[in-house]
C-alpha cells in the first residue's frame, strides 16, 4: 500500500489497473458444528496486473489467516470458527478486499446444516412431543434417538433423561433401548405380546406342511422377538420377528417338521419367544405313532386300575368294620369293571370278580362266572396259568375239600417257585397252613418274595402284620423290614411291643437312614417318650441335620432339658429365617457363656434377642454388649440382610455414633430393599444425576439391598447379556426410617459425601449462594466425581457469586475462579465469567473467553462494557480484535467516546465504514490519532474517490500533513481530471502550478501533472503570463513525446500549436484494453474500410489524427476484445472542424473555399487571392533561402 503512494506521490499512474475476479463472489456454505474450518477465496487479476491489497472480516468468527497478498493469482485463506455455534444460528459478513483494482466485498454465510433429523430435534420441546413421533411412526422415533446428538434436543435438557439416555445405550440394542427409553420418561406401557396357543398337538405329521401360530401384538411401541425351539425335529422360517414384520399387529410364524428326526413316540418340544426379560413358550406335543401311543396309555391305565384294586385289597383286609368292607368291596368291582374292558386278561379280571361275590355272599353270581370260564380256562390252562389256579381256588372255596386242597396248595408252591407270580404268592399265603401256624416259616417265605423283587403293598401288609403279632422275629432294620414297618407306620400296625423291639432293634444299628428315622419319628408321635426323643435328636445331630423341619424336635428336646450334646448349636442352626418367636432362655444362656461365635450364629441370636426380649430383661443386659458390637462391626462393613435390617433397628441410637461410624452410617440408613419381578434380571444398575459413573448390584432371588446416595437416583435392571431394562414393577421400599442417626452423622461429619451431595442439590435449586455454599462446592469439585452437567450447574452459581464480589471490589479466590474456566458457558453467565476476569486484571483470558464463545453469546450492552475495560489495559490499546468487537458495536449504535476513540486509533476496514465513523469522531471531537492518514491512504490506494475530498479537508484540517500523501492525493485528482473530467477546484492546479515552476528541467515534472495543467488550459477563457508560459513549455514537452490530443487545439489561442494539429481532424479513443484495432475510409474517395495504426498515448487513450478536406468524411470502426473475439465497439465519424482562434494557412484557406456556397463569387475571389498571395510569398521565401 505505501508503495503505491509512493508512486502516486511521483505522479506515477499505472497506465493499467488490475482486473479484480473473486471466485466465488458470495459464500454460502454448511459447515460442521465445533470445528475450525478453512474456506480459500481465489482473488486474481483477470488482466495479468499484479494485484496488491489486503482482507478484512467483520466477523470475528470468520478470521483471515494472512490478509496480505499480492500477485497476479492469489488465494485469501478464511479460517472459520464454529466452536459454542447453536443450531439456529449463522455465521454471517462481508470480507472486504482492499486493492489497488478498487474495494470489493464478499458477503458470506456459514450455518449448520440441518438435516430432517436434526430439524426433527429442534421440535422436540418436550417428552409428549417425541411419543407422539414414535406413536405415528416407530422407526423415524428410532432414526432420531440413535442420532448422536439426540442428548440436545429441547426435552433433553433434563439432566435426568440424559442420564437415562447414556445408561440404557451401554447396551447394543438401540431397538430394545428405545421402548425402553420411552416407558422410563414418557410413562409408557410396555408393549408386550400374546401367542394364539400355548399348546399345540399334532397327531400326524405331513413332510414339508408349514405349521403356524400366531403373535398378537399389545400396546404401541418398539416390538422385538427372538425365537427358538429346544427340538432338532422343528425348523423355524425365522428366528427373529421384527416390529416391522407385524401387519395389524399379528404375526404368523410359520415351522416345518421333519419326521425323520421324531422318535416313535410322543415328542414333546417347546419354542421360546424373548422380547428382553419377557418370554413365553408354545409346547408342540406329536404322536408319531398313535396306535403305539394308545397302547400305551391303556397299559398305563390298565397299570394304574391294578394298583387301585391291590390298593383296595389291602384296604379290605385292614379294615374291621363290616359295612365299610362292603364299601370297599363295591369300590373294588368297578375298579374290577374298568379293568375288563381295557385288559386282555379278562378271564382273570372276572374271576377275581367271582371271588368278590363270593365275599359279598353272592355265590349264585359267583359261580355264573366260573362255570362260563370253567371250560376255556382248563382247556388252556397252560396259557393261562393263573387263571386255571385262581378258578381251582374259588372251587374250593365254594366247594371245601381238604385232599383237593392240599394238591392245589402244592400245585402252588410248586408254580410260585418256578413262575413267582403275585397271584400264586397271595394263594400261597391264603392257602398254605403251614406258613399260617408257622411265623419264622411265613417269614421266610415273604423275605424270600422280597428278595425275588416283590415290592407290592400286599407284601408290606403281610410283613407288617407278621411283626407286629411276633415282635420277636424283628432282628434287624434291613431295607425289608424298613419299608414294612413304614407301612405299618401309616396304618396303624404297629403295636407298644413293636415299637419297643423297634427301638432296641434301631440302636444297634449303626447306619440309620432317612426311612428308619422316619418310623421313629412317628412312633414317636405315636408313643412319645423321652428317651425317643433324645434318641431322635441324636440320630439328627450326628446326620448333621439343620433343616428346618427338625427344628421343632431339637425345641421339644430343650423345653424337656433332656442332656443332647450339641442340642442348642443345632437348634440354633435348624432356625427358619424367620423365627416368631423367643429363643428358649436356656439356649441363650448357654451362648452367653461362649465367647466366640460363628456370624451366622450371632445374627439369628442377636435378632431375637433384639426382637423378643425387653430392654429391661436379664437376657438383653447379658448380651447388649455383644450385639453393640457385632451390629457396628457390620455397619461399618455395609452388610445388610433381613437379619442385620432388624438388629440395626433395635440397635442403633444416637450416642452410638462416632466420627468412624458417621462415615457409614448415612449409607446405611438409606438403603433400601429393591425387588425385581422380572425372573431374567441378573443385577440392577444405579446411576445418579448428579454424578459420574454407575454401580451394578447382583440380585438374589430378584432381591438386592441397594444403599442410594440422593432420591434423584435411577435405577434399571440388566439381564446377563448387558441388555437395560426400565421396570415399572420395580419395587423400592427404604428400610430404615431413623433420620436422627443421619443427623447426627452430618454433624460429626460435616463433609460426608451423601451430605454435600445433598446440599449441592441445595444450591443448584437456590437463587444466592453464600460463603459456606462456596467452600462447599470448591471442596466438592477436586474430592467427588460429579457429572460434568451437573458441575456447569454449580459453576453458574459460583460464577454469579464471584461476579458480585468482582464488582464490590472484594478480593476474588482465583483459583477458584479458574476451576470454573472448565464448564461450558453459556448467554446466561458468559457475561459474569469475562466481567468477573476483566475486574480482576485478568483482560488476556476474558478476551479470550469471548473469541471462543463468540459475541453472539453476549448482550450487547454487556459486552460493550467488557470491551471499555479492556481498552484501559494497555496491553490491549492495539488489539484488532477488540477493535473489531468496538466496531460492530458502533454499527448497531452502542458506543462511547472512549470505544470510538479506540475504533479510531486501531480499527481497519471498509473505507466506506471508516469514513462514516471518522465523521462521527470529528463531530464529537473525539481524539483520532492518525486515522484520518490510515484512511486517505486507502482510499487512494484502492482508488476510492467518492469521499476523498472529504476525508483530505479533514486530514488537512486536523492534522500535520504529510507531503507525500498531498501530492498522491494531487497526481489522483489530476488522473481523475485528465481521464474522467471530474470537476476540480482550481486550488489543486495552483499547487501543481507551483510545482512546475520550481522545476529545472520540465521532462522531470510528471506526465500527469503536465497532462492534467494542459487540459485545464484548455478549458480556459484566458490565462496569465506565467500560465502561458507553463503552457508553452508543456505543450512543446507533450508535443516531444508525441502526446497530441485533440483539446490542444484549444491551446492555441495562448500558444504557437503545430499546423499540422491545427489543420488535423482527430479520432480518440479510451478503451479499457491496451490493445484496440482502427479501420477507416475517407468518404467518398475509398470503399473499403482499412486497417490503420493507432496510437496508445496514455493510459489506453488511442489517438489518430489527419488531414481531411471539408467536404470529406472520415468514417471509422473501431473493434477491441470481447471473450477472444474482436468485436466492433465503435462505428462513427467526423469532419474537419476550423478551431475559432485557428491562425490561417493555405490547408485551412482551401478547405474555407469548398465551404463556400455557389452563389458567393466576391468571397470565392478573396479567398483566392489570399491563397495565391500565401503560396507566391512561401515560394519566394524558400527561393531566398
Amino acid at each position: 500500500m505505501r508503495e503505491r503512494i509512493n508512486r502516486l506521490a511521483k505522479g506515477i499512474i499505472e497506465e493499467e489497473l488490475p482486473i479484480l475476479v473473486c471466485e466465488p463472489d458470495n459464500i454460502e456454505l454448511p459447515i460442521k458444528m465445533d470445528e475450525a474450518v478453512r474456506f480459500e477465496i481465489e482473488v486474481r487479476s483477470d488482466n495479468k496486473v499484479p494485484l496488491r491489497g489486503v482482507a478484512y472480516s467483520d466477523n470475528i468468527r470468520v478470521r483471515v489467516v494472512d490478509a496480505t497478498f499480492g500477485g497476479i493469482k492469489n488465494k485469501v485463506v478464511l479460517e472459520i470458527n464454529s466452536k459454542n455455534l447453536s443450531r439456529e444460528e449463522k455465521i454471517e459478513g462481508i470480507i472486504t478486499l482492499v486493492t489497488n483494482a478498487g474495494e470489493r466485498d464478499i458477503p458470506y454465510t456459514f450455518y449448520i446444516k440441518n438435516t430432517d433429523t436434526v430439524l426433527v430435534l429442534e421440535s422436540l420441546k418436550t417428552v409428549d412431543d417425541f411419543m407422539v413421533i414414535a406413536k405415528e411412526d416407530i422407526n423415524i422415533a428410532l432414526a432420531i434417538f440413535m442420532y448422536k446428538d439426540f442428548c440436545k434436543s429441547g426435552f433433553m435438557k433434563d439432566l435426568r433423561y440424559q442420564k437415562i439416555y447414556e445408561v440404557l445405550n451401554k447396551g447394543n440394542n438401540f431397538r430394545l433401548n428405545l421402548e425402553n427409553f420411552l416407558q422410563a420418561v414418557g410413562n409408557k406401557e410396555a408393549v408386550d405380546f400374546l401367542l394364539e396357543s400355548d399348546s399345540l398337538y399334532l397327531n400326524t405329521v405331513e413332510e414339508d406342511k408349514v405349521y403356524t401360530v400366531k403373535v398378537y401384538k399389545e400396546n404401541w411401541g418398539l416390538l422385538d422377538i427372538d425365537v427358538s425351539t429346544n427340538a432338532g425335529f422343528i425348523k423355524l422360517n425365522t428366528d427373529k420377528i421384527k416390529n416391522e414384520n407385524f401387519e395389524d399387529n399379528t404375526f404368523e410364524l410359520g415351522f416345518t417338521i421333519d419326521p425323520e428326526l421324531l422318535q416313535d413316540r410322543k415328542n414333546i418340544a417347546s419354542i421360546k419367544f424373548g422380547n428382553g426379560l419377557n418370554e413365553k413358550y408354545l409346547e408342540v406335543v406329536i404322536n408319531k405313532n398313535l396306535e403305539k401311543e394308545y397302547q400305551r396309555e391303556a397299559r398305563i391305565f390298565e397299570r394304574k386300575q391294578w394298583i387301585a384294586y391291590i390298593k383296595l385289597r389291602v384296604e379290605h383286609e385292614l379294615c374291621n368294620d363290616k359295612i365299610e368292607k362292603n364299601e370297599i368291596l363295591f369300590k373294588m368291582l368297578a375298579v374290577l369293571d374298568r379293568l375288563q374292558a381295557s385288559t386282555y386278561r379278562s378271564f382273570l379280571v372276572r374271576l377275581l370278580k367271582a371271588e368278590i361275590y363270593l365275599m359279598q355272599g353272592d355265590k349264585a353270581t359267583a359261580k355264573s362266572i366260573i362255570n362260563s370260564l370253567d371250560s376255556k380256562i382248563k382247556e388252556n390252562r397252560h396259557e393261562l396259568r393263573d387263571e386255571y389256579l385262581i378258578l381251582e381256588y374259588l372251587d374250593t372255596y365254594m366247594y371245601p375239600d381238604a385232599e383237593k386242597m392240599r394238591d392245589l396248595t402244592k400245585l402252588i408252591k410248586d408254580l410260585y417257585k418256578k413262575y413267582h407270580s403275585n397271584i400264586e404268592f397271595m394263594l400261597v399265603l391264603n392257602l398254605d397252613e403251614s406258613l399260617a401256624d408257622n411265623p419264622a416259616e411265613r417269614q421266610k417265605f415273604l423275605k424270600r418274595a422280597f428278595e425275588l423283587g416283590d415290592r407290592s403293598k400286599i407284601l408290606m401288609m403281610e410283613y407288617a402284620l407278621l411283626l407286629c403279632k411276633n415282635p420277636h422275629l424283628l432282628t434287624s432294620c434291613t431295607r425289608f423290614e424298613v419299608l414294612a414297618l413304614g407301612f405299618g407306620i401309616r396304618n396303624n400296625l404297629i403295636s407298644v411291643n413293636l415299637s419297643e423291639k423297634i427301638l432296641l432293634v434301631v440302636r444297634e444299628t449303626k447306619k440309620i437312614n432317612g426311612a428308619i428315622l422316619n418310623i421313629l419319628l412317628s412312633i414317636y408321635n405315636a408313643l412319645p417318650s423321652n428317651e425317643l426323643l433324645t434318641d431322635i435328636c441324636e440320630i439328627f445331630i450326628k446326620g448333621n441335620v439343620r433343616k428346618k423341619y427338625v427344628n421343632a424336635w431339637y425345641e421339644r428336646c430343650i423345653e424337656k432339658g433332656l442332656p443332647v450334646e450339641g442340642i442348642y448349636e443345632y437348634f440354633v442352626y435348624s432356625l427358619p429365617e424367620k423365627y416368631d418367636l423367643p429363643i428358649p432362655e436356656s439356649v441363650l444362656k448357654y451362648f452367653e457363656r461362649i465367647n466366640s461365635m460363628a456370624d451366622d450364629f450371632k445374627v439369628k441370636i442377636f435378632e431375637n434377642i433384639v426382637e423378643f426380649y425387653p430392654h429391661n430383661s436379664e437376657i438383653y443386659r447379658e448380651f447388649i454388649k455383644r450385639i453393640k458390637i457385632f451390629t457396628i462391626d457390620n455397619a461399618m462393613k455395609l452388610k445388610m440382610d433381613d437379619h442385620l435390617i432388624n438388629i440395626y433397628s433395635g440397635i442403633l441410637e444416637d450416642d452410638d455414633i462416632d466420627e468412624r461410624l458417621a462415615k457409614i452410617i448415612p449409607f446405611l440408613m438409606n438403603s433400601y430393599d429393591v425387588r425385581v419381578p422380572e425372573d431374567k434380571a441378573a443385577s440392577i444398575v444405579v446411576v445418579y444425576p448428579e454424578l459420574n459413573g454407575e454401580k451394578k448390584y447382583e440380585l438374589v432371588n430378584s432381591r438386592a439391598f441397594v444403599a442410594l446416595y440422593s432420591e434423584n437416583a435411577i435405577i434399571l435392571t440388566e439381564d446377563c447379556e448387558g441388555n437395560r431394562y426400565y421396570s415399572k414393577n420395580m419395587t423400592v421400599d427404604k428400610i430404615f426410617h431413623m433420620q436422627n442417626l443421619i443427623d447426627r452423622s452430618y454433624e460429626l461429619d460435616k463433609n460426608h459425601d451423601m451430605h454435600r451431595l445433598l446440599m449441592l442439590g441445595k444450591i443448584a435449586k437456590s437463587s444466592e449462594i453464600g460463603d459456606e455454599d462456596i467452600a462447599l462446592i470448591e471442596g466438592v469439585l477436586d474430592e467427588i466425581d460429579i457429572d460434568s452437567r451437573f458441575k456447569n450447574i454449580l459453576l453458574s452459581k459460583l460464577i454469579e457469586h464471584l461476579w458480585k464480589d468482582s464488582e464490590r471490589e472484594e478480593e476474588i479466590n482465583f483459583k477458584l475462579l479458574y476451576k470454573t474456566a472448565e464448564m461450558n458457558l453459556d448467554e446466561d453467565n458468559i457475561f459474569m465469567y469475562c466481567d468477573t476476569l476483566m475486574n480482576t486484571g485478568n483482560v488476556k483470558e476474558a478476551i479470550d473467553v469471548v473469541k471462543f464463545f463468540g459475541v453472539d453469546n453476549f448482550k450487547k450492552d454487556e459486552l460493550l462494557k467488557l470491551i471499555i475495560k479492556a481498552i484501559y489495559d494497555e496491553a490491549f490499546n492495539q488489539n484488532k480484535i477488540l477493535a473489531l468487537m468496538a466496531f460492530n458495536l458502533y454499527k448497531d449504535e452502542k458506543y462511547t467516546d472512549k470505544t470510538l476513540e479506540f475504533i479510531a486509533k486501531v480499527y481497519n476496514g471498509k473505507t466506506q465504514n471508516m469514513f462514516d465513523c471518522l465523521k462521527l469522531c470529528v463531530e464529537k471531537n473525539i481524539e483520532t490519532y492518525d486515522f484520518e492518514e490510515r484512511l486517505l491512504i486507502q482510499m487512494l490506494f484502492s482508488n476510492q474517490t467518492e469521499d476523498l475530498d472529504e476525508a483530505f479537508g479533514i486530514y488537512t484540517e486536523r492534522k500535520r500533513v504529510t507531503d507525500i500523501i498531498i501530492r498522491a492525493y494531487f497526481t489522483v485528482k489530476s488522473d481523475l481530471f485528465f481521464m474522467n473530467d471530474e470537476n476540480i477546484k482550481d486550488n489543486i492546479f495552483e499547487y501543481l502550478e507551483d510545482g512546475l515552476s520550481d522545476v529545472d528541467d520540465i521532462k522531470e515534472f510528471p506526465n500527469i501533472y503536465m497532462l492534467a495543467l494542459s487540459k485545464y488550459y484548455s478549458k480556459k477563457d484566458k490565462l496569465n503570463f506565467k500560465q502561458t508560459r507553463l503552457c508553452e513549455q508543456i505543450v512543446n514537452n507533450l508535443c516531444d513525446m508525441g502526446m497530441v490530443f485533440s483539446y490542444f487545439k484549444n491551446l492555441s489561442k495562448f500558444v504557437a500549436v503545430e499546423r499540422d494539429i491545427l489543420e488535423s481532424t482527430f479520432v480518440e479513443y479510451k478503451a479499457k484494453k491496451d490493445s484496440v484495432i482502427l479501420k477507416s475510409r475517407i468518404f467518398p474517395l475509398n470503399d473499403d474500410f482499412i486497417e490503420e495504426e493507432f496510437p496508445n498515448i496514455y493510459k489506453n487513450i488511442f489517438v489518430k489524427y489527419k488531414k481531411i478536406f471539408s467536404d470529406e468524411i472520415w468514417e471509422y470502426q473501431i473493434l477491441e476484445d470481447e471473450d477472444g473475439e474482436m468485436k466492433v465497439s465503435v462505428n462513427d465519424c467526423v469532419q474537419f472542424s476550423k478551431a475559432d482562434n485557428a491562425v490561417e494557412s493555405r490547408f485551412i484557406l482551401i478547405n474555407d473555399i469548398e465551404e463556400l456556397p455557389k452563389d458567393k463569387e466576391k468571397e470565392l475571389k478573396e479567398k483566392l487571392t489570399e491563397f495565391v498571395y500565401k503560396d507566391e510569398l512561401v515560394a519566394n521565401l524558400f527561393t531566398l533561402i
